[in-house]
């Protein structure tokens, strides 16, 4: 495994490399930019008759969008396919 990444900094585990080190990398990352609940809460139901859009449930799915953000971008194009064809961190 190198030590650097294609962006110069430090290489992130891939899942390939061990999944259990890549998920405990990806959990410390999520917790650190305050990421982690959209893993292990399910996205509140809105409703679909209201015109007027729901800030709390607006705001949940800009942290459930940049969780799995989060979790797509350092994986290498090899595995993007797969953890870009989830709609949810969680699912990720």
């Amino acid at each position: 495994m190198a030590d650097y990444g294609r962006f110069g900094g430090p290489r992130l585990a891939q899942p390939e490399d061990n999944y259990k080190m890549w998920a405990a990398y990806q959990r410390a990352q999520l917790k650190k930019e305050k990421l982690w609940a959209a893993v292990v809460t399910d996205r509140p139901a809105s409703s679909s008759n209201d015109k007027k859009s729901d800030p709390g449930v607006d705001a949940c799915d800009d942290m459930h969008e940049a969780a799995l953000a989060t979790i797509q971008m350092p994986v290498k194009p090899v595995h993007l396919n797969t953890f870009s064809s989830v709609d949810t961190a969680k699912e990720a």
